[in-house]
């Protein structure tokens, strides 16, 4: 799975402003920002790195709430059952923070998930039973690396202050979800 897949995780993914979070949409729409007035936040430089990484991170969210609804509606495990509803509920607390900030950074975030996204989510709905479990696990798996890894880069690499912050914090919910996630692969 390649980089821009990140998360299809998680986000998928960043994941815990706001007491929670790990999410792909269709059932957890992104969150739109509040109509009244919202005051810029105070940040540092914001770096193409910043905007990079909040455009990932949301596309991951959209995509892990996504599969989190697939899981929960089409697993006949109760644990993964259990564990697409939580990234449903993970995923869309993220995203509503994600958004908040990203429109008061006035960046703007991409649309959707990513085309291959889109695409995996397709060949998992194409799945039953225990190959749809297993794939879908390994997927989530994978995503949930590659985002902590992307995650760990913006920590470092990053410029703005309020960006970076939000990274730092996703990262220990994002671990927690791989843990859980790991357990679960068969």
């Amino acid at each position: 799975m390649s980089i821009t897949r990140w998360p299809a995780a998680a986000a998928a993914a960043v994941i815990v402003m706001a007491g929670a979070a790990c999410g792909y949409g269709a059932s957890a729409p992104a969150a739109q920002p509040s109509s009244s007035p919202v005051r810029p936040l105070p940040t540092g430089q914001l770096t193409a790195q910043d905007r990079t990484w909040l455009g990932q991170a949301h596309q991951g969210n959209l995509a892990e709430g996504e599969l989190g609804e697939l899981a929960r509606s089409k697993s006949t495990s109760p644990q993964v059952q259990s564990e697409g509803a939580m990234l449903v509920d993970a995923h869309t607390q993220m995203e509503q923070s994600l958004v908040t900030t990203a429109h008061r950074l006035d960046v703007k975030l991409p649309p959707g998930p990513t085309a291959e996204q889109a695409a995996k989510r397709q060949e998992l709905a194409g799945l039953t039973g225990p190959a749809f479990d297993n794939e879908l696990v390994a997927d989530l798996i994978t995503d949930h690396q590659q985002a902590i890894g992307m995650t760990q880069y913006e920590v470092n690499h990053g410029s703005d202050p309020v960006v970076k912050g939000m990274a730092q914090q996703a990262i220990p919910e994002m671990q927690k979800h791989l843990d859980i996630l790991k357990q679960a692969q068969h």
